[in-house]
């Protein structure tokens, strides 16, 4: 295999992430520790979806919304017409987004969102709070359609996509909320969305088992370009079992959409993802992953463990295949940081230690 690239889509890291790392050398992010003193790093200005576009040949999907490319995977409702950002529902624009479930720790001047807080909910509840949704929000027009990786896809009649934060971004941290008349609207449906969560039968169900409930449904990912109208695939097309292949792993809808725009489906990563690295019957493969998605809800959350659980499942197994010859180089990505390295990186011993994850700081 020529090259893999692990992609952690939703590890961001804020200022005060680092001091409570384990030191170098500890052996809890080893992985993470020899990627980031051995690898080729660079920033990722416009971020790690629009570097995947391009990774994939598809140059013309890399200024195109996340809700967007999303929307291309899904098989009907609101994913059926995938060529634009925004469609008319009812005789007035509407715009797509990524709504993401969330828990919010409101403030008396700000909105906190802990690392806990972005809610994956399963494939039964994303179903049941859709419907209860509908019902809600009947004859509004407002459509709310579940994706592969516990989020959904909203579609609000007579509201302007806007750039609003990701709020993985703001994961342990303030929530950037959006200022200016045109965020009124929106700040107005996220308001009465939150009201009417609050006594959402989805969230009784979830406080009877100790889970975090759903306090709100952020909505992101709007602002863009709108699909071309007849996206070409690549001269290196992404379907499976050839020679040549690019074979992807994980469950991100974003990735999802792109790749179904390539003509293939994402994979669910197997139960041993070791495995994915020695596929002789793909050039490349692409893995997306998560930090939140490795600790079960009844762990006390910390980065440095949620990170140690996906080192040791993925980052590792990637390094042996390649000191093994199995893999040519190894990408990873996080933080909009990319560190690359390959079969001889590790000669470059004058290349001093970086502790746990401060190489994507």
């Amino acid at each position: 295999m020529h090259e893999a690239v692990i992609v952690i889509a939703d590890l961001y890291l804020q200022s005060g992430d680092l001091p409570g790392q384990p030191a170098a050398g500890s052996d809890a992010l080893a992985g993470f520790e020899y990627a980031g003193r051995f690898g080729e790093r660079e920033r990722l200005g416009a971020g790690w979806r629009q570097w995947l576009a391009h990774w994939l040949g598809r140059d013309d999907l890399a200024g195109v919304s996340v809700a967007a490319v999303a929307a291309a995977a899904l098989s009907g409702g609101a994913g059926k017409d995938a060529r634009a950002a925004t469609i008319t529902a009812g005789g007035a624009a509407a715009t797509r987004w990524i709504a993401t479930p969330v828990e919010l720790v409101a403030g008396l001047t700000r909105v906190h969102l802990d690392r806990r807080g972005l809610v994956r909910l399963t494939a039964e509840e994303q179903a049941a709070l859709a419907d209860a949704f509908h019902r809600t929000f009947a004859g509004s027009g407002l459509a709310l359609q579940p994706l592969r990786d516990g989020q959904f896809l909203a579609v609000t009649p007579g509201i302007a996509a806007l750039a609003t934060t990701e709020p993985a971004r703001c994961a342990g941290g303030e929530l950037v909320v959006p200022r200016g008349p045109l965020a009124a609207p929106l700040l107005r449906l996220m308001a009465e969305i939150e009201m009417w969560l609050h006594g959402a039968a989805l969230n009784q169900a979830r406080a009877a088992r100790g889970a975090a409930p759903v306090t709100g449904l952020w909505l992101w990912g709007a602002a863009g370009t709108e699909l071309p109208a007849a996206p070409e695939r690549s001269a290196r097309t992404a379907s499976g079992g050839r020679h040549g292949a690019t074979a992807a792993f994980g469950s991100d809808a974003f990735v999802a959409g792109l790749l179904h725009l390539e003509g293939c489906a994402l994979q669910p990563l197997p139960e041993r993802p070791e495995a994915v690295f020695a596929d002789s019957t793909a050039e490349r493969v692409l893995v997306s992953a998560a930090v939140a998605a490795d600790l079960s809800g009844e762990e006390p959350w910390a980065l440095t463990a949620a990170a140690a659980v996906l080192d040791r499942r993925l980052i590792r197994p990637a390094l042996r295949a390649l000191r093994d010859g199995l893999l040519g180089r190894l990408t990873l990505i996080a933080n909009d940081t990319r560190l690359a390295v390959g079969r001889r990186s590790g000669m470059k011993r004058w290349r001093r230690p970086r502790a746990g994850l401060a190489a994507f700081a």
